[in-house]
């Protein structure tokens, strides 16, 4: 009897936060839409500098965000656990690269950052409940090529960190990593600024490409997120004279010593030293299959 009790809480528990979640989620879509199509498009009717519009939008998206999270925290949907946030809360001109396992992992970055600038699909500037989002913050469009590289150097300049999940969609399973593209180091080389890695997990797996909202296991799922101290740029020196043209900072692996590489070079280089260098982080973290 005690056992079917025990078993009893735990699907009401269950019941519980799948409920709780469907919640969070429709206030998610309901709140998009509306800033979509009347807060941000208000944000145009007010004396302001575009500069100025961009960096209200920015706060909004932040407020908005924390506040799920908290209310994410409060309902006992999911729980976090954050380390060196403050690193986030301060960055200026720099680009956070992260791994992409859950549906959470943007919105809890944006939460810890006051002002930042998401590179995303062009899909979402045709989705309604994001494309007012995404126009009102500045947000870039994942172009490719020259064009992102060119459209990222007003927002650097702005002392705004760049938000890149180089898998572009979330990751296979957990522990396990999408191919990195290679946009972000293509940004990093051409306007010379630190890359600081980001490491995500959730633990058990929830919101992830296998799990819809309602696909909850039955612990309360752990997001951890590591803002980590290593400065990837570090590994390739560029300077605005010779970006056509870079010279690895030290011996490593993806670019040996006293080695001139061009710059598609020097990016597909950088993009597998980040690549490897996330899976021997996830591994070190123990942020593997379970």
């Amino acid at each position: 009897m005690p056992m079917s009790d025990a078993h009893t809480r735990l699907r009401w528990e269950l019941l519980r936060r799948r409920m709780a979640s469907l919640w969070l989620w429709s206030c998610f879509a309901v709140g998009g839409l509306l800033f979509s199509l009347i807060v941000f498009p208000a944000l145009l009717l007010l004396p302001m500098s575009a500069r100025r519009r961009r960096r209200c939008a920015m706060a909004i998206v932040h407020h908005g965000f924390a506040a799920l999270v908290a209310a994410s925290r409060a309902l006992g949907v999911i729980r976090f656990d954050i380390q060196n946030a403050e690193k986030l809360r301060h960055l200026g001109r720099a680009i956070v690269i992260a791994n992409h396992p859950s549906y959470m992992d943007v919105m809890v970055l944006l939460s810890l950052m006051p002002r930042a600038c998401c590179i995303v699909t062009s899909r979402h500037w045709r989705n309604p409940l994001f494309a007012g989002i995404v126009r009102a913050a500045g947000y870039l469009r994942n172009d490719g090529g020259p064009s992102l590289v060119g459209a990222s150097e007003a927002a650097l300049a702005d002392e705004v960190p760049l938000i890149v999940f180089p898998e572009g969609t979330r990751s296979p399973s957990r522990g396990q990593l999408g191919k990195f593209s290679r946009g972000f180091a293509h940004i990093a080389l051409a306007h010379d600024c630190p890359i600081l890695p980001v490491l995500i997990d959730c633990d058990p797996p929830a919101y992830t490409k296998q799990h819809r909202w309602h696909s909850l296991p039955p612990s309360t799922p752990t997001l951890r997120v590591r803002v980590l101290e290593d400065d990837l740029s570090e590994h390739v020196a560029v300077t605005p004279a010779n970006r056509a043209r870079t010279t690895p900072a030290r011996p490593v692996r993806f670019a040996p010593a006293n080695e001139d590489v061009l710059a598609p070079l020097a990016a597909r280089r950088l993009t597998a030293l980040a690549e490897h260098f996330f899976i021997d982080q996830i591994s070190q973290h123990g942020f593997t299959r379970t």
